[in-house]
């Protein structure tokens, strides 16, 4: 009788074995513990799914960095905004508008280096069909160019800025090439360089701006 019982236990021993064999091969749960821990199957890319994935990831990652910059660095409101030349026009006479721009310059801390006198050195050639009046101011405010050519020191060929006069249909224009336009120069994109020459684009708008409203 135990010679039965015990060979009964043993097939069902081998039985119970063999099915846990069996289940745990189907689901990796070799412990019981409810983690598969089966291989998985690996999924590989073909070249140019590879090759679409890198740039997807290579375009999010310069749109994140440029997004970061551009945070860093202040932007023009519909109102301020002004394009790469801007001028402005006045009634006024030239020795009026050379007085009221140098009083604005030296307001706002810009220091005028030197006054080019174009006209006169045009019609000193024997040219006398030229723009009269013709004035180009060299100003520069160092506080904020010693930022600007900190990691660009490159960018010193775009200083000092100028600010023109001239007189056209018998009104002074007066106007200026914005500083912002030599982010495009720039060798290494610095925030703090960037914002300090979006600063000057502001400054001088406004400059020109209080000039021909008095």
């Amino acid at each position: 009788m135990k010679k039965i019982i015990l060979i009964g236990l043993v097939g069902l021993i081998a039985s119970c074995g063999g099915v846990i064999k069996d289940v745990s091969f189907e689901t990796g749960d070799y412990l019981g513990t409810g983690y598969d821990d089966k291989p998985q199957k690996k999924v590989s890319l073909s070249k140019s799914e590879k090759k679409t994935e890198t740039k997807t990831e290579a375009k999010t990652e310069k749109k994140s960095f440029l997004e970061s910059l551009a945070s860093a660095v202040v932007t023009d409101s519909e109102d301020e905004e002004m394009s790469d030349i801007y001028e402005r026009t006045t009634k006024m006479s030239y020795e009026e508008l050379d007085l009221a721009l140098r009083t604005e310059l030296e307001n706002h801390n810009f220091k005028i280096f030197h006054v080019l006198n174009i006209t006169k050195g045009v019609e000193e050639q024997g040219n006398k069909d030229f723009w009269k009046h013709m004035h180009i101011y060299l100003v520069c405010k160092l506080s904020k160019c010693s930022i600007i050519m900190k990691h660009n020191p490159q960018l010193a060929s775009q200083f000092p800025f100028k600010v023109y006069t001239y007189e056209k249909d018998g009104k002074m224009v007066v106007g200026t090439f914005k500083p912002s336009t030599a982010i495009k120069y720039m060798g290494n994109l610095d925030a703090d360089a960037i914002k300090a020459l979006k600063e000057l684009d502001l400054e001088l708008k406004k400059i020109i701006d209080n000039v021909v409203s008095q």
